[in-house]
């Protein structure tokens, strides 16, 4: 992919003019740059750009990447992980990571906190909600959550920081707003016991306006920026 700095810093401008026009809060909401598409060059011309706050979604990318880009020059770069997380592969992020998006179960959520004890880390988390219950997509449904959702907040080393979902690549629009919904209210209802719990990543490409609409705070870009 050849990345054309005029067209990103475009595409950027143009999703922060959104972000004002679409946020209840728009001076909370970040935009993540999704870089599953880059690979190390890739990586570094974006870096280069001055952008500074990526997700990956593979853990061998992320742990190469953390690699390449470990040195003082780049120690103001934020990385997040987005993708689904075997329990095999967190060993690659543990140590560096700034926030999981994608703990879609409690048994991940246990183990992160295991091997976070091991590198006597405190780890920043969000639940994946399955909001829409596809049976293809992973995550907790709602009413699930919420009947055992102490256990949730009971890790010594997980800190659950908010939730994260994905709308259906199909729905309707008035479907995504409808799932979109439910996650603020989900986040509202969590915010008021647990003050830190007030992150909603939610909103790609195809759906971040509803997502701005119903409060989203972490948008995770990828296509809409590089093309």
């Amino acid at each position: 992919m050849e990345l054309n700095s005029d067209k990103i810093s475009q595409n950027y401008q143009s999703i922060l003019e959104d972000i004002k026009k679409y946020s209840p809060y728009p001076e909370k909401v970040k935009i993540l740059f999704v870089s599953k598409y880059l690979n190390i060059e890739e990586q570094e011309t974006l870096i280069n750009m001055g952008y500074s706050y990526f997700g990956e979604n593979r853990a061998q990318v992320y742990r190469d990447k953390m690699e390449r880009f470990s040195s003082e020059k780049y120690e103001n770069l934020i990385w997040d992980f987005i993708g689904r997380l075997q329990k095999n592969k967190i060993k690659y992020i543990i140590t560096n990571i700034n926030l999981i998006h994608s703990i879609d179960s409690f048994d991940l959520l246990a183990e992160i906190n295991k091997k976070a004890v091991e590198n006597n880390r405190i780890v920043n988390g969000l639940i994946q909600i399955n909001v829409s219950k596809e049976e293809s997509k992973t995550g907790i449904y709602i009413e699930d959550f919420q009947k055992e959702s102490e256990k949730y907040f009971s890790m010594s080393n997980v800190k659950i920081k908010g939730f994260m979902t994905m709308a259906p690549l199909d729905a309707e629009i008035d479907e995504i707003d409808g799932y979109f919904s439910k996650m603020y209210n989900l986040k509202k209802e969590y915010e008021k016991k647990y003050s830190y719990c007030n992150e909603l990543s939610m909103g790609m490409s195809n759906d971040y306006i509803e997502a701005l609409k119903n409060g989203a705070t972490i948008l995770r870009i990828g296509s809409r920026l590089y093309w």
